[in-house]
């Protein structure tokens, strides 16, 4: 199901809000930018095969913990399924998900 865009009225409130409470921290606001870099290179390297945790963490040059952290993240809200395993690691592929117009949604 997907979301209803907001109404001009709903943005204003909400700029509203945000303002009245200070607005996002530059500290917050560049954590939250450095995630979903990492999210969206750990899509375009899953989109390629499935590997484990280690050889992410490698081929992106990122600290293991640090990467294990988005794929859970990602596996918990059907971004990421276990796709076998590798030894002691198991292996992470990408779930591709349907648009709203293939699903027959409108």
């Amino acid at each position: 199901m997907a979301a209803k865009p907001l109404t001009t009225e709903q943005k204003q409130a909400l700029a509203l809000f945000r303002k009245r409470l200070g607005g996002v921290s530059k500290e917050k606001h560049e954590r939250l930018k450095h995630q979903v870099t990492l999210r969206k290179a750990i899509r375009d390297f899953l989109a390629r095969q499935p590997a484990t945790i280690p050889e992410i963490a490698s081929a992106l040059a990122r600290p293991t913990d640090e990467v294990l952290w988005q794929v859970m993240g990602m596996k918990k809200y059907g971004r990421v399924r276990e796709a076998g395993d590798s030894g002691w690691y198991a292996r992470y592929g990408l779930i591709e998900l349907e648009t709203d117009a293939a699903a027959g949604e409108v």
